[in-house]
């Protein structure tokens, strides 16, 4: 149903170990309950009005930006909570009704639903016995 896209994740990964440059990170947690679809991408400390989720044709993006403000007259310590511009791209299976993606913030979490479309819900199908069937 669902696919990770992030193509240069492995490439940042070696560069902010070698210039120390930090990227935020936004987890994630999904799963199909019944007839949807489930997201929730943890966003501690984000803005929700900075958050952005579009669809375009397969790709679900989710992107936003978390602040963190310098302290006036302080001096840093430690600085391990990341901030900035972040994006993460979902590839979405064609069994996803695309159409109806539904998003909601709480408590730092954001819940992104996605309906299972119509033609992938698993349907009964009657089976019936005929001469036919026997002799082929």
């Amino acid at each position: 149903m669902i696919m990770r896209f992030e193509p240069f994740a492995e490439l940042d990964r070696m560069s902010q170990e070698l210039f120390g440059s930090r990227t935020p990170t936004v987890p994630v947690d999904a799963y199909r309950l019944g007839d949807r679809f489930y997201l929730h991408l943890d966003l501690p400390g984000v803005d929700p009005d900075t958050v952005e989720v579009t669809v375009e044709r397969t790709t679900l993006t989710v992107s936003g930006t978390r602040s963190i403000a310098d302290p006036e007259g302080g001096q840093w310590v430690a600085r391990e909570r990341p901030f900035g511009a972040f994006v993460r791209r979902f590839q979405l299976g064609d069994g996803l009704d695309t159409d109806h993606v539904d998003a909601g913030y709480d408590h730092g979490v954001l819940t992104i639903t996605i309906p299972v479309a119509e033609q992938a819900k698993p349907r009964k199908v009657s089976v019936g016995s005929s001469d036919k069937a026997l002799t082929g």
